[in-house]
């Protein structure tokens, strides 16, 4: 057992080495907005994972009820070599006195850099190899959840955005700091985003903790052709949502 498991991280390594995560899940608040001058504050930390962890981010959301049916949302987040940030405003309707379904439409901007990352085998071949860019992200997305159940102000939300993920990427191999002529190759290709979300937040009337775990499916990124280019598939994250 022990030697599949080593066997498993070495194959694991040699994977990500050879390739560049340039997305992962977004860590977004689902806010549950359900009544004029409904405000909240959602602070969090998340790790993202192809096969290892290999995305750590801090992540910042605001969400405010603008009317009885008018909401607007803005998040951050950054990670040292990643970030990202969107806004997004959209309506919600209570379905009773618990229950809430709510609906945004916005625009996300990301990106992110890594240099001097060891290619596979560099002990033979001093090749390492680096990678940049940015993407822009029109998306819409539904939440539905139920909240304030039980004493203890249990929150229970899924939501799914819905988008298209526009990249403009570029990637370079180098040996001993120079780069290697011919080994540019850029990645600009659109792709449709699907990424689901799960929550629950429980605590005080005030003060909450939250939990979401959210996964992603882009339709080009990782394929035959795109290979050096691949992205995160799940996110989870934790931390504190205050309410106004």
């Amino acid at each position: 057992m022990k030697k599949i498991y080593h066997t498993f991280l070495c194959a694991a390594a040699l994977l990500l080495a050879s390739a560049c995560t340039i997305y992962h899940p977004q860590s977004v608040d689902i806010p549950l907005i359900n009544h004029r001058g409904d405000a909240r504050i959602d602070a969090s930390a998340s790790m993202s994972a192809w096969i290892l962890p290999d995305v750590f981010t801090l992540n910042l959301t605001g969400s405010y009820g603008f009317s009885d049916w008018f909401a607007g949302q803005a998040h951050v987040n950054f990670g040292g070599d990643n970030y990202y940030t969107q806004l997004a405003p959209g309506a919600y309707y209570p379905l009773g006195a618990k229950s809430v379904v709510e609906g945004y439409a916005g625009l996300g901007f990301g990106g992110g850099w890594r240099d001097n990352i060891d290619s596979e085998h560099s002990d033979q071949t001093n090749n390492n190899y680096s990678f940049k860019g940015h993407y822009f992200l029109p998306f819409a997305q539904c939440n539905i959840g139920w909240h304030d159940l039980t004493k203890a102000h249990f929150d229970l939300a899924v939501g799914l955005k819905l988008g298209a993920l526009m990249p403009d990427y570029e990637y370079f191999e180098l040996n001993n700091g120079t780069e290697i002529a011919g080994s540019r190759m850029g990645y600009k290709t659109t792709n449709f985003l699907v990424e689901p979300q799960a929550m629950i937040r429980f605590g005080g009337e005030h003060l909450r903790f939250n939990v979401r775990m959210g996964m992603s499916w882009l339709s080009d990124m990782g394929t035959k052709g795109a290979e050096k280019f691949i992205y995160d598939y799940v996110t989870g994250s934790a931390g504190l949502t205050f309410y106004f």
